[in-house]
């Protein structure tokens, strides 16, 4: 093949937020595929946090990205060449690919896209894992009810703002926690939360500001971030409450030397009778294709918005990464490679 395919590869494990500096840019020639593989010209990257735990080079935990490897994550890209029986030039595809220009693949951890459904990039967030995500993580361990209060945080983002939207089709009241003037108004403006709570301004009155926009109680709590929104809100719950741990995003960019201490409320978790339910999507791979044609069926019947952040070009992937931890985006944070 006559294409060079730009990688960036992790050159340094990161201590907090990863900049620019954990990555180095390799240009190669892309080889043809060998028997029982194909090649993707990648178009779109999705910036997703779950990579971050695999950077900081720590022992004894996630298993971590060798060092000058290409870096993780997900991508959307049509098939461009083939040897694989099941994989035809021309496919559309999304999955593990990397952050480069081609990827080589025997098919691991990688799904066909159906570009009917909606434009190919929406595979990586509304019609793909953050999509799945939301759907299961509310409807099968959320389970909110008509009436109820839904909490969840990291509102603003591809997952929670699509789960409460889910949850207010249940008919409950949903409540999103965010940070900053414009993650706040797309939640409460755009997507039609019924209470929001800044918890940037709140400051040490996080507790007062959940509590002010949940005067029930929460019924449910869908947590992405963990620290101490998750502290903040578990003095809010009601008896019966569900918990669902989808990520812990505060904990994510920890520096050398801090700890994650670990739960502290399991009286308030006995005295409340509350379950708590760890998530992962890939529990639910066998029902994917039937929750990806109702979100798809709510998209187009108008019942859920969504929004899009796109950075452009490969080399601006490390800055989209570091802004999944910053609250100047809303929505799905997207590199266009195209």
């Amino acid at each position: 093949m006559s294409q060079t395919n730009r990688q960036l590869k992790l050159i340094a494990y990161a201590d907090g937020i990863p900049s620019r500096a954990n990555f180095g840019l390799v240009e190669s020639p892309q080889r043809e595929p060998a028997d029982g593989e194909f090649v993707v010209h990648t178009r779109y990257l999705s910036m997703d946090p779950a990579p971050r735990m695999r950077m900081s080079g720590a022992t004894g935990g996630m298993p971590q990205i060798p060092l000058g490897s290409v870096m993780i994550g997900r991508g959307v890209g049509i098939v461009i060449a083939s040897c694989h029986p099941d994989f035809a030039e021309g496919d559309v595809v999304a999955g593990e690919l990397g952050w480069q220009d081609f990827a080589l693949s025997r098919g691991e951890g990688v799904r066909k896209v159906n570009p009917a459904l909606g434009p190919i990039q929406s595979s990586l967030g509304i019609l793909g894992p953050s999509g799945l995500a939301a759907y299961f993580s509310t409807l099968r361990l959320g389970q909110p009810k008509a009436g109820e209060t839904f909490v969840i945080d990291a509102a603003a983002g591809s997952v929670a703002s699509l789960a409460g939207q889910i949850a207010r089709l249940q008919g409950a009241r949903t409540v999103g926690i965010a940070g900053g003037a414009a993650q706040i108004g797309f939640v409460r403006d755009e997507l039609g939360f019924d209470a929001t709570v800044d918890y940037l301004a709140a400051g040490d009155d996080l507790s007062a500001a959940i509590g002010g926009a949940c005067p029930g109680g929460i019924d449910v709590f869908a947590d992405l971030v963990g620290g101490t929104i998750h502290d903040a809100a578990m003095r809010h719950l009601n008896v019966g409450a569900r918990i669902v741990l989808i990520g812990t995003i505060a904990n994510y960019n920890l520096g050398a030397g801090e700890v994650d201490r670990g739960p502290r409320h399991l009286l308030t978790w006995i005295n409340k009778r509350a379950r708590l339910s760890g998530f992962i999507v890939g529990d639910y791979v066998a029902e994917w294709p039937g929750a990806l044609t109702e979100l798809a069926g709510w998209l187009r019947a108008g019942k859920l918005k969504y929004r899009e952040t796109i950075f452009d070009e490969l080399v601006s992937a490390p800055d989209a990464f570091a802004a999944l931890f910053g609250s100047d985006h809303v929505g799905k944070l997207l590199v266009r490679l195209e």
